[in-house]
């Protein structure tokens, strides 16, 4: 009860349209994908655990027995004419002269930290006790 008769040597590809193809082992992807071009082979496994950031085998890999692989098709990249990106300013500077831009303007934030807070009267209020609207108070009581 519940035994089966072969299929013991056999993998599955699934498409991504749902479609099954059961093939004997061993086999290896490039036999499989060569009649689909641009579609790669991916582990099921892989695809769990990694998701879309899962590897494609490699055309030598052996199929295992009883294992799922899904049949994907990969995006198509850009020209390269289209990938090139130059960005270009009309300010010249040398690498020196931006790297001390750089250094100048982290200090001038980490300076903006350590200098203290003014409040709307004109009065000093330490960093972080609010904006001295409680010394109104204290003088209506």
């Amino acid at each position: 009860m519940g035994n089966t008769i072969g299929g013991r040597r056999k993998a599955k590809v699934m498409k991504i349209d749902g479609e099954t193809i059961k093939l004997k082992t061993p086999i290896q992807a490039s036999e499989v994908v060569k009649d689909y071009p641009g579609y790669v082979l991916l582990d099921s496994e892989a695809v769990k655990h990694f998701g879309i950031r899962a590897k494609p085998l490699e055309p030598r890999q052996q199929l295992k027995p009883k294992k799922v692989y899904f049949l994907v098709e990969l995006p198509k990249l850009p020209d390269e004419e289209k990938i090139t990106r130059r960005v270009r300013s009309g300010i010249q500077m040398s690498a020196k002269d931006r790297l001390e831009c750089l250094m100048l303007s982290r200090r001038a934030v980490s300076d903006l930290t350590a200098v203290n807070v003014r409040s709307s009267h004109g009065s000093e209020v330490a960093p972080g006790t609010g904006d001295g609207s409680d010394e109104g108070q204290n003088e209506a009581a």
